[in-house]
């Protein structure tokens, strides 16, 4: 298990006094143990940030940053999409998967 740094630690304290800091800590130190996770500390920044305070949340985002830790990243960066942006992507991305394979 790899150390977390001061400041996620710090940010993780705050961010989780009423769930079990352990677990969370133990949960964030499972991103940047391969050598294909880079920037560990601002990775973990930024599921902290993005989990909003829910220890399963942190799990999950931890799960997507071991595939692709540019992904947690960008939401971070980006921020939520407007309801209609976020449905019109859907949409497109279903036609592109009807449409898969056909001539």
């Amino acid at each position: 298990m790899q150390l977390l740094s001061d400041k996620v630690l710090a940010v993780a304290r705050s961010a989780f006094s009423g769930d079990p800091l352990d677990e969370v800590v133990m949960a964030l130190s499972a991103y940047g143990v391969q050598p294909h996770e880079p920037e560990v500390e601002r990775v973990q920044l930024a599921i902290l940030e993005l989990a909003r305070g829910d220890g399963d949340r942190i799990r999950q985002l931890v799960k997507v940053a071991k595939v692709d830790y540019r992904d947690v990243l960008a939401w971070q960066q980006l921020g939520p999409l407007p309801l209609d942006q976020g449905q019109a992507l859907q949409a497109a991305a279903r036609e592109v998967i009807k449409n898969w394979g056909k001539p």
